[in-house]
């Protein structure tokens, strides 16, 4: 048997690009939570719509999730590989992220192992789980669905920008032109869609936390931004908020402009 020939002085082998690799890693387990949340969606309008083995009635009639113990393992790997991979402009960002897993640790602890929240206020008198479930196919997942699914696009538009120029460049580009920080705002617009789709105790308390967190994270970020792009940041961040969009309204083709004023 040969052994293959030595590559030549002076060539380089070619090197695995683990770069893209894990980025990709990254988006596999994006597209796997987008769909459980479409899933979430899917499962509530066929309630919605009468769709047959979608009765409310026989959903409602069944004890919630529990014990699903794998499926909590598997939701929780997707979630955290998505989490460690998501390129963040500047280092730091950590703090708010691991805030952001003990969120969805606790959530879905609930949602796939035991549902303690709705046990203990059952226990005082204020829930049942009928009644949970109930809301949950009813109202959470439409209003939540669609707000988890908005807030991943987000962060893939953020991390499609960020994930080659960390650090080289000032990314304007994109979804940078909307908002200075979209992939904070995707991670507290996944939560808040999840918080409404199956709402405990724990999560309630440590959403505000995300919203402090992520909003500190993002002037720190600026405040080195701002030190390494000088001027180019200042300008980008006049025109540019740092979280929420400017919603520009329609102009009202009837109304005078400036000082104008229309014969009556």
């Amino acid at each position: 048997m040969t052994t293959p020939p030595a590559a030549p002085k002076g060539v380089a082998r070619p090197r695995t690009n683990w770069r893209v690799l894990l980025a990709l890693a990254a988006i596999v387990a994006m597209i796997f939570v987008g769909l459980g949340a479409f899933d979430q969606l899917v499962s509530s309008v066929a309630v919605y719509l009468h769709l047959p083995g979608a009765d409310l009635t026989t959903i409602t009639a069944g004890p919630l999730p529990r014990d699903y113990w794998t499926r909590f393992v598997l939701n929780i790997f997707l979630v955290l590989l998505f989490l460690f991979l998501v390129p963040v402009r500047v280092k730091g960002s950590w703090q708010a992220h691991g805030t952001y897993a003990g969120f969805m640790v606790s959530l879905f602890a609930e949602m796939y192992g035991f549902p303690l929240t709705v046990y203990f206020l059952a226990s005082a008198g204020y829930a049942s789980e009928p009644g949970f479930v109930r809301y949950v196919f009813l109202y959470g997942q439409v209003v939540g669905s669609p707000i988890v699914i908005a807030g991943i696009i987000l962060i893939y538009k953020g991390w499609k920008e960020v994930a080659f120029k960390r650090g080289t460049v000032l990314i304007t580009d994109g979804i940078y032109k909307m908002v200075r920080h979209p992939q904070y705002l995707g991670f507290l617009l996944v939560t808040l869609g999840e918080l409404i789709v199956w709402p405990t105790i724990p999560t309630i308390v440590l959403w505000p936390v995300l919203v402090f967190l992520y909003y500190r994270q993002g002037k720190r970020e600026e405040a080195v931004l701002s030190e390494k792009f000088g001027e180019q940041f200042t300008e980008y961040a006049k025109k540019t908020p740092r979280f929420l969009p400017k919603i520009r309204l329609p102009r009202n083709p009837f109304r005078p402009r400036g000082g104008e004023r229309r014969p009556s």
